[in-house]
């Protein structure tokens, strides 16, 4: 009678071991998606707190150009030719140094910009920052990196000179390429976001690549996941990255992991 206890005691045990759901085992694995409040904002945007440092910064770099100005000109009406020369080397080094820009106009522009006007000369912008990105590779293979720098510069004008314009998720979209080619993957989901937030109906799969540089080049996993979930949605022409896609939130969510029988 002991022994046929034991034996039940042990079979149920195994029975309970064999029906355990391994996604409890991996439960601290799991993602949650991140929530959609936070999409419709973006991720990695920058404050409003970054903005202010960086107005600090461009303000005290002015000045102090005028205040050498100003000195040189000083030394030169006292006629102090040694001091003026001091104050004009001064001031050609400060010339020379790098000066970052510290906010892409991506960056500073706001989510809820709309791409309805067709604007001739965003066009222009467009077409001429397209035959340069082309001449580079085209994203494809990349043969001339100053060329694509340059077309950079283009995708960035007409987002900063022209905020309405039709082609904004276009030179965003770009954009983004060149910054994921670059390796400034913080960049390049900035970027990839802002395509389809001012244009919700764009033709790029824009969600896709930015949930893939948010999942595999910074692991951002939630916001990754987030926005897996919006390509699966909104990118169906993209049948390729809708099944990689499907496949990530799988194995993010444990989804694909089936109870053992």
């Amino acid at each position: 009678m002991a022994r046929m206890s034991l034996i039940a005691v042990v079979a149920a045990l195994l029975l309970a071991t064999g029906c355990r759901d391994p996604r409890r085992d991996h439960a601290h694995l799991l993602v949650e998606p991140a929530p959609m409040e936070a999409v419709r904002e973006g991720f990695l945007i920058p404050g409003a707190g970054e903005a202010d440092y960086v107005e600090q910064v461009a303000a005290t770099r002015q000045a102090y150009r005028e205040a050498l100005e100003s000195l040189i000109a000083y030394y030169r009406s006292v006629g102090n030719y040694t001091k003026g020369q001091w104050a004009q080397t001064e001031l050609r080094t400060f010339n020379q140094m790098v000066k970052y820009t510290y906010l892409a106009p991506a960056e500073t522009a706001p989510a809820n910009l709309q791409a309805r006007d067709v604007i001739d000369q965003a066009e222009q912008l467009y077409a001429d920052g397209m035959k340069l990105f082309r001449e580079a590779g085209g994203g494809l293979l990349i043969v001339d990196e100053a060329k694509l720098r340059e077309s950079l510069q283009y995708f960035n004008q007409l987002i900063a000179k022209y905020p309405t314009s039709t082609r904004i998720d276009d030179a965003a979209y770009r954009a983004g390429q060149i910054y994921e080619h670059l390796k400034n993957y913080e960049l390049a989901a900035v970027y990839y976001q802002r395509a389809f937030q001012w244009n919700d109906n764009t033709p790029y799969p824009a969600r896709y690549r930015a949930a893939m540089i948010l999942d595999h080049r910074l692991k951002m996993r939630s916001e990754a996941l987030a926005l897996y979930q919006l390509a699966v949605e909104r990118e169906a022409r993209y049948s390729d990255n809708v099944e990689n896609a499907k496949r990530r939130i799988a194995e993010l969510t444990g989804a694909g992991q089936q109870p053992m029988e």
